[in-house]
């Protein structure tokens, strides 16, 4: 009896297992069509939190004396940011001279502060400790922004044990330590962008001797640094720079991550000639190709992740090197990908590949030698250079620093050199290499 129970037990089992499989196989069997590849989510760039600081040393109290731009600038810059989105959290407002001190307040105490509250009165401060405070709260899709005179010095004892120290050793070692801090900020790519604007005086100025001038309604330069996350500050700056009333005086853009090499060659967008190919990297049976029958080819960048400028029309038709040996190859037009035309008769996947790119670059071949030819395509990193005219080693007259700032000039090669490491003047935003085939 129970050697009868257990048989029955067992070949119960083997059917509960076979009828399993049979399901599965079933179920296997009614959905034999693989299924599409789903889309991943392409996670939108967005600001985290901006983070204000002002610096406060005493250097800086006189642009908050009396009727000065300064205080309208910085106020208007506060009241805009308040109101930048998309933000997930509440502006934070700093002071910085030596260490950074959250300010107790929200952005109207503040606003109100800059005309009631003596705010600037710490002792001299250094550059390079302020950075690298405010860099510290430009990562994980924050956006810091700084105030400052940008007046590179050493400290007060430093000044007085040597008068000249920052005459004489402001273009090595203040400039090697404003260069570390933002090496580190490179490294990672966080990016910096810098407003130039001047305001009137009033107030005691420290020479770079540390020497006492009153000054009365002087014009004097100042700048607001904004660091970020590549995207994200490029993402920050649109929207700030569509809601500031007062305009920069001057502008300059750090950074720009590595090198973009890739991207897409369509085969019917902008197209003129009717035999050749595209396969890949490569344009192929191009034998026919002569001036009265040329070729012409689009491809598409993706170029968001340049500094603004370096995404602007004028840049890209002034900077954008075309190098194909002897062959005729030139480049014909720039367009956002907005303004293309003719998108309606792509087929969805050239609508893709215009949907990942920023703009398309239009080429012509007019001639065609050799049986393969390799064009490159190149956009050198170009950084103005305005502030070399408005700095100063010798601030101690009127006429010395008149629209100027004191060792501005090491103060901005620091931060470019940190940008630049390894790569000298032959650093690129864009290198593309397209073979051209008979």
């Amino acid at each position: 009896m129970t050697k009868t129970l257990y048989m029955v037990r067992a070949h119960s089992c083997w059917y509960n297992i076979l009828l399993s499989v049979s399901l599965i196989g079933v179920l296997q069997s009614c959905n034999l069509a693989p299924k599409e590849q789903e889309t991943p989510t392409v996670k939108a760039d967005t600001i985290n939190q901006i983070n204000f600081f002002l610096e406060t040393s005493a250097s800086m109290g006189g642009y908050l004396n009396g009727s000065t731009e300064f205080k309208n600038i910085v106020s208007e810059f506060a009241n805009k940011l308040s109101q930048i989105e998309p933000v997930r959290k509440e502006m934070a407002i700093y002071t910085i001279s030596k260490d950074a001190q959250l300010y107790p307040g929200d952005v109207d105490k503040f606003v109100t502060s800059l005309a009631t509250v003596p705010l600037a009165n710490a002792r001299s401060s250094e550059l390079h400790t302020i950075f690298k405070q405010v860099g510290e709260k430009a990562r994980n899709g924050n956006v810091a922004l700084l105030v400052s005179d940008c007046i590179l010095s050493f400290p007060d004892e430093d000044i007085k044990k040597n008068p000249q120290i920052n005459a004489t050793d402001a273009s090595s070692v203040l400039k090697n330590e404003i260069n570390r801090q933002f090496a580190r900020l490179s490294k990672d790519t966080i990016n910096a962008t810098v407003y130039a604007y001047s305001s009137a005086f009033n107030g005691t100025y420290y020479d770079y001797q540390n020497k006492k001038q009153k000054l009365n309604g002087e014009q004097r330069p100042f700048y607001i640094w904004v660091i970020g996350k590549q995207r994200v500050l490029n993402l920050f700056n649109q929207k700030l720079q569509a809601t500031l009333t007062t305009k920069p005086q001057k502008q300059l853009d750090f950074g720009g991550g590595g090198t973009i090499t890739d991207y897409d060659l369509f085969f019917t967008l902008n197209r003129k000639g009717d035999d050749w190919n595209a396969d890949g990297k490569r344009i192929t049976n191009l034998k026919g190709v002569r001036a009265d029958r040329p070729a012409e080819f689009a491809i598409g960048v993706n170029l968001s992740g340049l500094p603004s400028y370096a995404q602007t029309e004028a840049y890209l038709t002034k900077n954008l090197i075309v190098s194909a040996g002897n062959a005729g190859v030139k480049l014909v037009s720039i367009e956002s990908k907005d303004d293309v035309k003719g998108t309606e008769k792509l087929k969805t996947n050239e609508s893709r590949m215009l949907s990942e790119s920023t703009h398309i670059l239009t080429f012509k071949v007019t001639q065609l030698f050799d049986h393969d030819t390799p064009v490159t395509i190149k956009l050198p990193v170009r950084y103005d250079t305005w502030y070399l005219n408005q700095s100063t080693m010798d601030d101690r007259t009127a006429a010395g620093r008149e629209g100027k700032t004191f060792a501005l000039e090491h103060l901005m090669n620091g931060v470019r050199d940190a940008y630049e490491t390894g790569s000298g003047t032959d650093k690129s935003f864009l290198q593309l290499t397209i073979t051209l085939e008979q």
